[in-house]
């Protein structure tokens, strides 16, 4: 006579379907970990893989790893000294308004007449021009004064048309009768 078991079968079925499911997932897993069969390690790809390779062409590879670690290094000293210090990568060039006319002037230190008009669009692209210049390779930043008493000048004309002059390079009005002074 045919005994029921004295067991569950479930018992038995429930670990065996859990393994059954770990055994699946590493059969997924295995071509992620596992090269094919038959196929060379590829030198590029693992650095570790230096079979084959001659003594010499180990050094050659040093040294060429060396110089690299050296250019990487100077490269990050250079860019360390120049973010701790913005004022060494920007020049700033103040223009003044004049409070009587509204005209804009600079300063030339070297010219007969020190104080010197921007006319036009020509004027404000050769003074752009000589100042980028003189930068020698920093960010020049054109700082507009208006004037320090309420004459009404600059007219609302004027100012588009020197915002239109420097549209093309870094440049902000000081205006000491706005809350916010620089824009």
């Amino acid at each position: 006579m045919i005994e029921p078991p004295k067991r569950a079968v479930t018992r038995f079925l429930i670990p065996f379907i859990d393994v059954l499911i770990l055994l699946f997932c590493i059969f997924l897993l295995m071509p992620f970990v596992s090269r094919p069969e038959g196929s060379a390690p590829d030198p590029d790809a693992d650095p570790t893989a230096v079979a084959g390779k001659s003594p010499d062409d180990l050094r050659q590879q040093l040294v060429e790893l060396q110089l690299k670690l050296e250019q990487a290094r100077q490269e990050a000293d250079k860019l360390r000294k120049e973010q701790a210090n913005p004022a060494n990568r920007l020049s700033v060039r103040v223009l003044e308004i004049d409070a009587g006319t509204g005209k804009l002037y600079y300063f030339d230190p070297d010219s007969p007449e020190p104080r010197q008009e921007v006319r036009d669009q020509a004027d404000a692209q050769r003074l752009i021009d000589q100042q980028k210049r003189t930068a020698r390779g920093k960010d020049v930043f054109f700082l507009i004064l208006y004037p320090r008493k309420l004459t009404g000048y600059p007219l609302q004309q004027q100012l588009d048309t020197y915002r239109r002059w420097f549209r093309d390079v870094p440049h902000g009005f000081d205006n000491p009768w706005e809350p916010t002074n620089i824009r």
